[in-house]
C-alpha cells in the first residue's frame, strides 16, 4: 500500500475523531482532503478504506432528547396520579422510548374505570419487558416501584 494512501487514511480517522458531536460527512471529507492537495485517485482509494466507519456510523442512532407529548385529557382522567407519575419518569429516564409509551396509552382504552399501578405493571410487562434483558427489567420495576436510586 502506498505510503500516502496510509497518510490520508489517519488524516481522515483523526478528522472524524476531532468532530465526536458532528461526525464530518464522506463528501465533506473528500472535498477537504482535495482542497489539502490530495490526488482525486489516492482519495479515492483511502475513501475505499474508511468506507465502513462511515457505515457504521450512520447505523448508530442519534440520542437526541425528545419532547414528550402531554397526555389527552382523556389519557389523564384514565391514568392514577401514580401511574402518571411512573409513566412519566421511566420516559423521562429514558427506559421506554415515545412509541412505547404510545402503546401502553392506546392500551388503556381496553380498561374500563381508572388505570393504577397494577394495570399499568401488567401492561409494561406484557409490552415494554418481554424484549429487554434481565436488568433493564429490574431496573424498570424498581423505578415503576418508586425507587429513585436505581438509575445510575
Amino acid at each position: 500500500m502506498k505510503q500516502t494512501i496510509v497518510k490520508l487514511v489517519d488524516e481522515i480517522l483523526r478528522r472524524i475523531e476531532e468532530h465526536p458531536e458532528g461526525a464530518p460527512t464522506e463528501s465533506g471529507i473528500r472535498l477537504w482532503l482535495y482542497q489539502q492537495g490530495y490526488s482525486k485517485r489516492d482519495i479515492e482509494d483511502a475513501m475505499r478504506l474508511v468506507r465502513p466507519r462511515f457505515q457504521q456510523q450512520a447505523q448508530i442512532p442519534e440520542s437526541r432528547p425528545v419532547a414528550v407529548r402531554p397526555l389527552s385529557e382523556y389519557e389523564t382522567a384514565k391514568l392514577t396520579p401514580e401511574a402518571r407519575s411512573a409513566l412519566a419518569r421511566l420516559e423521562l429516564y429514558g427506559l421506554i422510548d415515545p412509541y412505547e409509551r404510545e402503546m401502553v396509552l392506546d392500551r388503556l382504552a381496553h380498561y374500563e374505570g381508572e388505570v393504577g399501578m397494577e394495570e399499568l405493571d401488567y401492561l409494561l410487562s406484557w409490552l415494554v419487558c418481554s424484549s429487554r434483558d434481565y436488568e433493564t427489567q429490574q431496573t424498570l420495576f424498581g423505578i415503576f416501584e418508586g425507587q429513585n436510586d436505581t438509575v445510575h
